[in-house]
């Protein structure tokens, strides 16, 4: 069982919430706003929470709900314990490709995307097909965007570097934050994302592996 399954805290630190409070309030967009993985639903808390609610914007949540039994459940009794009605968010129980197919299909524009879904970089290059929905002067923020996530910090910077039309905010903590300043003539994920994604794809498994390996063997710190 996930810890924050039981804690019901989000798997955020403090100086991130306070940067993703600081994106979100800056932004102040009225239109929707997305969240690709919620684990417990303790970010999506404390994003709800950054608003008054006459005036919060809508949010979606994707997410397959796999991540431990009962997680919706447990997401929506964390809203309801910290005074959010659940009724209120749109909770879309898919894998993020066939959510978007479907919110593409419908031509739906989002104001703000958090992706902190699965860490891999397969996942996270399909997660980022969603800023194609991004409406022009909305903000996109990654969650773990650190060099000890490569499944993450790769797309990232791959991004970066191959669409001018978003520009970097800042990252507080690991959490990275673009906006988005002009209209693509392409999908924002394109072919050359594609095999970036795939050519490093089996090295950051290995990597990933060997990786977890040495942190079980690391000897624990001594208690006194």
């Amino acid at each position: 069982m996930r810890e924050c399954a039981v804690t019901l805290a989000a798997e955020m630190r403090p100086e991130e919430h306070a940067f993703l409070k600081e994106v979100l309030r800056g932004a102040a967009h009225p239109g929707k706003h997305l969240e690709i993985g919620t684990a417990a639903g303790g970010t999506l808390c404390h994003m709800l929470q950054c608003f008054p609610a006459a005036t919060r914007p809508p949010f979606v949540v994707v997410d397959p709900m796999g991540y431990f039994p009962q997680q919706l459940e447990t997401v929506q009794k964390n809203l309801r314990q910290s005074g959010l009605d659940p009724a209120a968010v749109d909770f879309r129980v898919q894998t993020s490709a066939a959510a978007f197919a479907t919110a593409a299909q419908r031509g739906e524009t989002f104001d703000f995307i958090l992706i902190d879904g699965a860490h891999r970089i397969l996942p996270v290059t399909g997660d980022l097909r969603w800023t194609r929905l991004l409406a022009v002067g909305g903000v996109v923020c990654l969650h773990d965007y650190d060099p000890y996530f490569p499944g993450v910090f790769r797309p990232a910077n791959n991004f970066m570097r191959t669409h001018p039309n978003f520009e970097k905010i800042g990252v507080g903590g690991t959490i990275l934050a673009l906006r988005k300043i002009a209209v693509s003539p392409r999908p924002e994920v394109r072919l050359g994302n594609w095999i970036h994604a795939y050519f490093w794809h089996t090295p950051l498994h290995i990597q990933r592996k060997l990786q977890q390996r040495r942190e079980r063997g690391a000897p624990r710190a001594a208690v006194v």
